[in-house]
């Protein structure tokens, strides 16, 4: 068995923010409706009609949860939760999320 050597915790911290491979603006986008449409069906079933205010924990895990660890869920879902639509909510969300992780 293997072991990985200690990290110390600034290497920790500079790898929680490191990216990988984002995801197409379309792709993103596709998987934030279902995301969406997911949530809609828990807020309905599981919490009773309840507004879930912790919303974007649910769709940064569902967003991760198809298209691979690219950014920490914890990044994720404040980017998610900093989103202004313009229009169309998921449209808005991955322009926002992508040019965040860009920069």
């Amino acid at each position: 068995m293997r072991y990985a050597a200690p990290v110390s915790p600034l290497r920790q911290l500079r790898d929680v923010t490191l990216v990988t491979d984002l995801p197409s603006h379309a792709l993103l986008e596709q998987t934030l409706v279902a995301a969406a449409a997911a949530h809609e069906d828990y807020e309905r079933g599981a919490l009773r009609g309840v507004v879930d205010m912790q919303w974007p924990g649910f769709h940064a895990a569902y967003v991760l949860g198809r298209l691979g660890d690219f950014v920490p869920a914890s990044r994720l879902a404040v980017l998610l939760a900093g989103v202004n639509p313009q229009g169309e909510w998921e449209a808005a969300a991955a322009e926002h999320v992508l040019t965040k992780l860009r920069s």
